[in-house]
C-alpha cells in the first residue's frame, strides 16, 4: 500500500497484477510467424545426353568384367591342365610300393588293408595323419608313423602291443586259451581280442579274478587287482628267476593278496604291493630250497620277518620213533595151584 501511495502509475497493473509481465505477454502475442519454403535446384539434370553417356560407361564396365572373368577362367583352367599334367597323371607322384616295418600278431598285408592304401593312388592325395589314425584305431597297434618316400613309396612303422596275459572271469564267461572266449591283456591293461590261439598265446600265464565289467578290445582295464598282477608279471619277468622258472596262474580274486603258481609246482603268495623286494625274498628261498634238495609246495611272503613254507615229499629230518614195547599182561593162577594153596 506504500509503494501505491507512493508510486500512482502502478493503479493501472494492479487489476491484472496477478497475471504476471503483461507487456511482455502482449508483445509476445503480436509476433506474426513467416513460412519459408525451401527449393532445392537439380544442379545434374537428366537429359538424352546424359542417358547416352551412363549407358557407354555400363557398357564398357560389362566389357572390362567380362574380359577380366575370361582370364581368370582361362588361368584357372591352364592351372588345372598344368597341374594334372605334371603331378596327378606323373608316373613319379603314383604310389608304386607300400613299406611295412612291424613285428607281432598282425601281418603286414593286415596293416596295409587296415590303412586303406592301394598301388596307383596319387601321393599327394593321400592323407599321412589320416593313415596314421586308421592305425592307431585298430587294438594291437599302441604307435604308428606314416613317412613319404619318392618316387612312388610309403613307409609304414607300426609298434604292436604284446600279449602278456590271459584274463579269466567265470562271471562274465572269460575262458582262459580258448578262441573267441578268451581275453588278452598287454602290460598297461589293454584288452586285446583273441581271434586265434597260437602256440606262444598258449605259454602265457593267466590271471583269475571274480567279479569284472564287460570288456572291449582297445579298452583299458581299470581294475586294480587286474593291474596289480600285471606289475607283478613284469617284475617277474625282470627278475633273475625268470630264466628258471615262470608263471602260469594268479589268483587276484582276494584284494589284499596275489597267489602266483609257478611251473615248479608250487604256490607263492605276495602281498599287494611292492612285488620288486618280495621277489628278492623268494629268490633266497628258491636258493635255500635247492642246496637242501628241498621240494617246495608253498610260500607266504606275507609275513614281513619270517618266511612260511611247505615242502612236499619226505620230511627234512626224518627223526625215529622207537616202537612201544607190548604190554605184559600178569598171569592168572590155575585152579590147581590155587587148590594147593588151599591144602
Amino acid at each position: 500500500m506504500f509503494f501505491d501511495k507512493l508510486f500512482p502509475k502502478n493503479r493501472k497493473r494492479r487489476p491484472n497484477a496477478t497475471r504476471g509481465n503483461y507487456a511482455f505477454r502482449s508483445r509476445r502475442s503480436r509476433v506474426h510467424h513467416v513460412r519459408l519454403d525451401v527449393h532445392r535446384l537439380e544442379m545434374n539434370p537428366e537429359t538424352d545426353a546424359t542417358r547416352r553417356e551412363q549407358r557407354r560407361k555400363a557398357m564398357r564396365w560389362g566389357f572390362k568384367f567380362a574380359v577380366a572373368a575370361l582370364m581368370a577362367i582361362g588361368l584357372f583352367s591352364a592351372g588345372r591342365i598344368v597341374v594334372r599334367e605334371a603331378f596327378t597323371n606323373n608316373s613319379r607322384f603314383q604310389l608304386q610300393h607300400i613299406s611295412v616295418m612291424t613285428e607281432g600278431e598282425l601281418s603286414p598285408s593286415q596293416l596295409i588293408t587296415a590303412s586303406e592304401l592301394e598301388t596307383g593312388m596319387n601321393m599327394l592325395d593321400i592323407g599321412l595323419v589320416q593313415v596314421r589314425e586308421k592305425l592307431e584305431a585298430l587294438p594291437q597297434v599302441r604307435h604308428a608313423k606314416v613317412t613319404r618316400g619318392y618316387p612312388g613309396l610309403v613307409f609304414l612303422e607300426v609298434e604292436q602291443r604284446r600279449p602278456v596275459a590271459w584274463l579269466e572271469c567265470p562271471e562274465q564267461r572269460l575262458e582262459a586259451k580258448v578262441a573267441g572266449y578268451g581275453c588278452l591283456l598287454d602290460d598297461a591293461g589293454v584288452v586285446l581280442p583273441s581271434d586265434e590261439v597260437t602256440e606262444s598265446r598258449r605259454k602265457l600265464p593267466v590271471i583269475r579274478v571274480a567279479k569284472m565289467q564287460r570288456l572291449k578290445p582297445g579298452h583299458v582295464i581299470e581294475a586294480p587287482e587286474v593291474l596289480q598282477a600285471l606289475q607283478l608279471l613284469k617284475a617277474h619277468e625282470e627278475s633273475a628267476l625268470a630264466h628258471s622258472m615262470r608263471i602260469r596262474r594268479v589268483d587276484a580274486s582276494r584284494g589284499y593278496s596275489l597267489s602266483a603258481q609257478y611251473d615248479a609246482l608250487f604256490t607263492v603268495i605276495f602281498p599287494a604291493d611292492a612285488f620288486e623286494p618280495q621277489i628278492r625274498r623268494l629268490e633266497r628261498v628258491v636258493n635255500e630250497a635247492a642246496q637242501r634238495k628241498w621240494e617246495l609246495a608253498t610260500v607266504d611272503l606275507l609275513v614281513a620277518d619270517n618266511v612260511p613254507l611247505t615242502l612236499r615229499g619226505t620230511p627234512v629230518m626224518a627223526v625215529p620213533v622207537p616202537e612201544p614195547a607190548p604190554a605184559t599182561t600178569p598171569r592168572r593162577p590155575t585152579v590147581r595151584r590155587q587148590l594147593a594153596r588151599n591144602n
